[in-house]
């Protein structure tokens, strides 16, 4: 009897460790899960609030003075601005190619001849323009879009 009982014992042990074991795994699995979850939220917030600045143009409607700001405050980086007026399409900062997919050399449009009347660049401070992000393959921003009303 004695030794049936410490037989018992010790199988009651070896299934209660079993469980044990399994429910420290499964634990592991799902911890492990919401942790690869919330790296990825963590990547998509961290890109949002990178391209914060830019977004905020997206079916935005803004004068033509902000269209000025917006061409001078992106001047030093790899973001074309396209403005179409009722008179002329115009890239500033960079050209873009592939049907607004990709971006080319530099421009030659200077934010300097959007304020005479007679340039093609000429930009009405007071006219209403609609803002739309312009984006490459891979999803990345590559441009912004102001196309008058």
């Amino acid at each position: 009897m004695d030794n049936s009982l410490k037989g018992l014992i010790l199988a009651a042990g070896v299934i209660i460790t079993c469980l044990v074991v399994g429910i420290g795994f499964y634990i592991s699995r799902e911890a492990s899960a919401a942790a690869t979850n919330g790296t990825g939220q963590i990547s998509r917030m961290n890109k949002e609030v990178a391209e914060s600045d830019k977004v905020m143009y997206d079916g935005l409607d803004v004068t033509g003075s902000e269209v000025i700001n917006a061409i001078n405050k992106y001047k030093s980086e790899d973001i074309s601005v396209k403005v179409q007026t009722k008179k002329s399409i115009v890239y500033y900062n960079r050209l873009l190619t592939d049907d607004d997919k990709e971006l080319g050399n530099d421009s030659s449009a200077s934010v300097k001849n959007t304020q005479q009347i007679t340039s093609d660049y000429y930009i009405n401070q007071k006219a209403q323009f609609t803002g739309e992000i312009l984006r490459d393959v891979n999803d990345t921003i590559i441009g912004i879009s102001f196309v008058q009303q």
